[in-house]
């Protein structure tokens, strides 16, 4: 599934003192839409309807507000803008109001280039985010490989990384 709404308020931890207090989960699949067609086993169709948007503006893929169909390029795309603000505490396309938010905030985040949005942040973040926002529609996300970008800063191990990632790789 694509989660189609990807965003801080979206991850939860387990609770503390069981054996899932270092499990992340995601909630509120309202959104969620399958990117694989169960009959065929292949990807769903492209398609695009620029009058359509689904998911919060400030952690929607540019994909997204274009109206184009979800697929996993634009949950790992929103994971990147959710991980960038985290660490930053803003994002630069935030604070624009109005009937035309949604319109401006997409044409900042189509000129704001990586190298930009990731200039104040440890190197994992900026190669993540590269890597995803160049996803083709169809294509399968490394997921390994974006895991692995981030052992420099929370180590290899499983034992003493502040999350589990068990399962993020499915």
């Amino acid at each position: 599934y694509v989660h189609g709404d990807v965003k801080p308020e979206n991850f939860l931890l387990g609770s503390p003192g069981t054996p899932d207090e270092k499990k992340l989960f995601l909630v509120d699949l309202g959104l969620a839409s399958k990117w694989r067609d169960t009959s065929t086993g292949l990807h769903v169709d492209y398609d695009q309807r620029p009058d359509v948007f689904r998911g919060t503006v400030r952690y929607a893929s540019v994909h997204a507000h274009l109206g184009r169909t979800g697929s996993r390029r634009d949950d790992l795309e929103s994971l990147a803008y959710t991980l960038i603000f985290l660490l930053r505490g803003r994002l630069p396309w935030q604070g624009y109001q109005g009937d035309n938010k949604g319109f401006l905030v997409c044409k900042k985040k189509m000129g704001t280039s990586t190298e930009s949005l990731c200039c104040f942040c440890p190197a994992p973040f900026r190669l993540f985010a590269e890597h995803v926002v160049n996803l083709k529609f169809d294509e399968d996300p490394n997921y390994a490989k974006y895991i692995s970008f981030f052992d420099g800063i929370v180590g290899p191990s499983s034992d003493i990384r502040p999350i589990n990632t068990e399962g993020a790789q499915k």
